[in-house]
């Protein structure tokens, strides 16, 4: 699939935490089948395929898992004492979600497309939900492991159309 697609963003809250929960319960059950033989997927993959799949794999679930206690305790500890992380650890808190957002509007901007720049300033609030797609992916895993929630496609109010801007590649590397 040739980056980026541009499919239908889920319209309400509901849906898109059924549609990340079943992202990341298929990243959990890829990695699951994926471990049952090791060493024989280390051979077949290689390497760097190998520690490539589970960075990939592991570390979209463990940033689902993390994202939403980390946000709450810097919240917390920002707002009421500023003990527990310290002016050094306040600060390289501001700075990863600052990078992370300003990474975004590289890429919007990389991407001729501003509506991607509505993105950047909702990531701290954004990326501690998946914490809650996440818990309920790893309850369906155990509970319901084939169960899979369907994302209902055609409620967009309008359609999008792909934004016309350079290729991704040539995007990229301009």
């Amino acid at each position: 699939i040739d980056p980026p697609t541009w499919e239908e963003a889920p319209i309400s809250f509901t849906a898109w935490r059924k549609q990340r929960t079943r992202w990341i319960k298929g990243h959990m059950q890829t990695w699951l089948v994926l471990m049952r033989a090791p060493f024989r997927a280390l051979r077949e993959l290689g390497p760097s395929a190998f520690v490539a799949a589970q960075l990939t794999l592991l570390g979209g679930v463990a940033a689902a898992f993390v994202h939403g206690p980390l946000a709450l305790c810097i919240a917390i500890d920002l707002l009421f004492s500023g003990h527990m992380l310290g002016p050094m650890g306040a600060a390289l808190a501001i700075a990863g979600y600052a990078s992370a957002m300003y990474g975004a509007l590289v890429c919007a901007a990389l991407m001729r497309d501003a509506r991607l720049l509505r993105a950047a300033p909702t990531m701290p609030l954004y990326w501690p939900l998946a914490s809650l797609a996440g818990l309920r992916a790893l309850f369906e895993l155990i509970v319901r492991p084939h169960h899979w929630a369907k994302t209902e496609h055609g409620l967009a109010r309008r359609r999008c159309a792909a934004p016309q801007h350079a290729p991704y590649a040539t995007a990229l590397t301009a």
